[in-house]
């Protein structure tokens, strides 16, 4: 245990990296990501093949390369969860200078994705169901949809998404985003 996991700013890291963790092998890797990716087009039902879901893999392959430039401290590929909660805290928390690059191709994609109807705008309930194919819980997939939509229209941005994430690792304030506690 690192003494990040005894405050709200560790414990939501090491949450987040059991988001990631999709084998739960105690890993964060490529795979981890593209695997999310993955998941995500399935629940779609949207091939690799297609637009969203190469700009989706492409986005899951930009978000981990930005992830392992900042925690990969041994340069293997892969993030352990010390790495990960680390880095955080170390580079991130409090620092929101180049992680918006390292999240939005990430962001827009899923944004893409999320608008199932082609109307240019990714309402409460098209964001809720992204989330719940991310991971997010039953429960907290519609509480956290209502959070990123920070503006009140009822519909989520692309601007609004990056700047959830950026808030989630710079801020010690808790974000129970995935339902997780």
């Amino acid at each position: 245990m690192t003494l990040l996991d005894s405050d709200v700013y560790g414990r939501k890291l090491a949450a987040r990296f059991a988001t990631f963790d999709l084998d739960h092998d105690g890993t964060i890797t490529v795979g981890d990501l593209e695997a999310m990716a993955r998941r995500i087009l399935e629940r779609y039902e949207l091939s690799e093949a297609s637009a969203k879901g190469k700009a989706l893999m492409a986005g899951a392959r930009h978000y981990f390369a930005g992830l392992a430039e900042a925690a990969d401290t041994d340069d293997d590929g892969v993030l352990t969860r010390e790495e990960f909660i680390g880095a955080a805290g170390s580079r991130l928390r409090g620092n929101p200078d180049g992680f918006t690059d390292v999240i939005r191709p990430w962001a827009e994609a899923v944004v893409a994705v999320a608008d199932v109807d082609g109307d240019g705008r990714v309402d409460l309930a098209e964001w809720t169901r992204m989330l719940r194919a991310m991971g997010a819980t039953e429960a907290g997939a519609p509480v956290q949809a209502r959070r990123v939509d920070t503006d009140g229209d009822g519909a989520v941005s692309v601007d609004e998404v990056v700047a959830s994430a950026v808030s989630f690792y710079i801020s010690d304030e808790p974000h129970d985003e995935f339902g997780e506690g």
